[in-house]
């Protein structure tokens, strides 16, 4: 029996994101030390060009913003609140339990108000859409995630400012903050026209710019590309950073107690909240049918912040009181990168742990098998797909009495599969040999964007598996030559290359009720694999 797993080849722009994710921290790390070494030495010309820094701390700002907001799917809004209490629980913990750790740990390891004040901003600001990945690498619900990180991100554009206006104000009640209220007004002011400059109007370009790059080139050459777009964010952070420890070497070395505050907040914050919002979620279940993936989305979207949203704010909206100050306040959201992505990473190198501390591993197949392209316009293609299968029925008479026909049968091992199989061979006493193609769907961009060789790998397991066990079964309905192929992308476009090889007579998959049916040819890769394949295309009705 022939066996062929055809995995798409990570592309270097795919390598150049997936290294420095990896590596986030040791960059972060290096431009802090390698600044402040360099800003320490050459005071006095960093000093005499701060305009010039100050320039290129700007323009850092939207090479990291601008590609992040490229990043985020506005359309997943419509998902979000399927699920009420992972909504409460990506709310709470994105707007009150992380503010709330930044005025507790705060005040309890941080000396300078504006280095608290800092804190507060990198803790109030939402997750950023690498959480989507994080998400994945943990086998939970991208889908989900994804709609939580589009979620947080408008609500933050409202409660980023309230949060913070509410937090100086009692900075002055406690006589910590000597501001007129003038000042406090202006800082007000200036954060809020910051937010608008640096995320409401990059969004509002991105959304049409996003909408006109994916009809231009399609889906799957903006796919290609997108790795792109979160590797800007990230060069942009790591030049933001080294600008800032550069231009203010010789303040943070008067400031290192709390350099140090900064380092015990990250490591409280990071290890308390992964421990024991993991413990917490699998007594307080999320989802009844999905607690342990509901739980990961609700940790991985709550907990990591979006450290460069929150460097932008304070840099910027802190202006006004000086470079000094604005320096003070940007120093933890430049510092807590370095420690996130070290969390991040032991959390998902422990997921086989997690996974069986949930007792998971039922959940994960679902996942595994169910996790497809959403259908779109079921409702109003359903007729003409319909037209369609009956004329390729039609169509497929002239190969039924060929001798030693050679099939493709596309499959994704939900629900009828063997059944549809073993009645579509009863039809056809000729066949030859049979082709089981199963297609890892990679043609949505939230999930292509972050899919790692990881989450790949532990899909080809699950297939090839679940591939062995129906060729058993199919080889107990006659004599036939069975071989498989596991492919990754776009289900259509590959389904109509091995159409277009010329290797097969005629393509046999079910219709409604039926494998595919439910979750991928219903919709428009049904219509694309009917109406464009060269050879015919026997659609399997279910009996009524």
């Amino acid at each position: 029996m022939n066996n062929l797993i055809n995995l798409s080849q990570r592309t270097k722009l795919e390598k150049i994101r997936d290294h420095l994710d990896k590596f986030l921290g040791l960059y972060v790390g290096l431009a802090i030390i390698i600044g402040l070494i360099a800003g320490y030495y050459d005071a006095a010309w960093a000093h005499s060009h701060i305009a010039l820094l100050q320039n290129i701390m700007l323009a850092s700002v939207y090479v990291m913003i601008f590609p992040m907001m490229l990043m985020l799917n506005i359309k997943a809004l419509g998902n979000a609140f399927r699920n009420w209490k992972l909504v409460t629980a990506v709310i709470l913990l994105n707007f009150a339990y992380g503010p709330l750790m930044a005025v507790l740990l705060g005040n309890l390891f941080l000396i300078n108000p504006y280095v608290r004040l800092g804190l507060f901003l990198a803790w109030v600001v939402p997750c950023s859409s690498m959480s989507i990945g994080y998400v994945g690498l943990m086998k939970a619900d991208i889908s989900a995630a994804t709609a939580m990180v589009a979620l947080s991100f408008f609500l933050s554009l409202a409660l980023i400012p309230i949060e913070t206006s509410l937090y100086i104000h009692s900075f002055l009640a406690s006589g910590r903050l000597a501001l007129s209220s003038a000042t406090i007004s202006k800082i007000e002011m200036n954060l809020v026209i910051t937010i608008i400059e640096i995320l409401i109007v990059p969004l509002a370009l991105a959304i049409p710019t996003r909408e006109a790059m994916i009809r231009k080139m399609g889906q799957e050459k903006f796919r290609r590309i997108s790795p792109l777009f979160p590797t800007l964010t990230m060069l942009g952070m790591i030049t933001i950073i080294f600008t800032i420890f550069f231009a203010h070497a010789d303040v943070l070395i008067t400031h290192i107690m709390d350099v140090l505050g900064v380092f015990y907040s990250a490591m409280v914050f990071g290890s308390v909240s992964l421990t024991v919002f993991t413990i917490l979620f699998k007594y307080v279940k999320l989802s009844s049918k999905s607690p342990y993936s509901s739980s990961m989305v609700a940790i991985l979207t709550g907990i990591p912040k979006n450290e460069a949203t929150a460097i932008a704010l304070s840099a910027l909206a802190l202006a006004p009181l000086g470079p000094q100050v604005a320096f003070l306040a940007s120093m933890p959201p430049s510092l807590l990168p370095a420690f996130q992505v070290v969390f991040i990473i032991t959390f998902i190198k422990l997921r086989e742990k997690i996974i069986n501390y949930y007792g998971a591993r039922k959940e994960i197949e679902e996942i595994l098998e169910v996790e497809r392209i959403p259908t779109r316009g079921v409702v109003s293609e359903e007729k003409e797909i319909s037209e369609v299968v009956e004329v390729q029925e039609l169509s497929a008479g002239g190969v039924v009495n060929k001798t030693g026909l050679n099939i493709l049968v596309p499959l994704d091992f939900s629900r009828g599969t063997e059944e549809w199989i073993r009645e579509g061979l009863s039809r056809l006493n000729n066949v030859s040999s049979i082709t089981l193609l199963h297609v890892v769907p990679l043609s949505l961009s939230e999930v292509s964007d972050f899919v790692t060789e990881d989450v790949i790998e532990s899909g080809k397991k699950a297939a090839e598996s679940k591939m062995r066990e129906l060729i058993k079964t199919i080889s107990s309905f006659g004599p036939y030559e069975v071989s498989y192929e596991i492919a990754v992308g776009d289900p259509a476009k590959i389904i109509l290359e091995r159409a277009n090889a010329g290797k097969f007579d005629m393509i046999m998959m079910g219709h409604r009720g039926y494998g595919y049916a439910e979750a991928f040819f219903v919709g428009s890769v049904t219509l694309k694999v009917i109406s464009r394949s060269p050879i015919p295309v026997m659609v399997i009705r279910k009996n009524p």
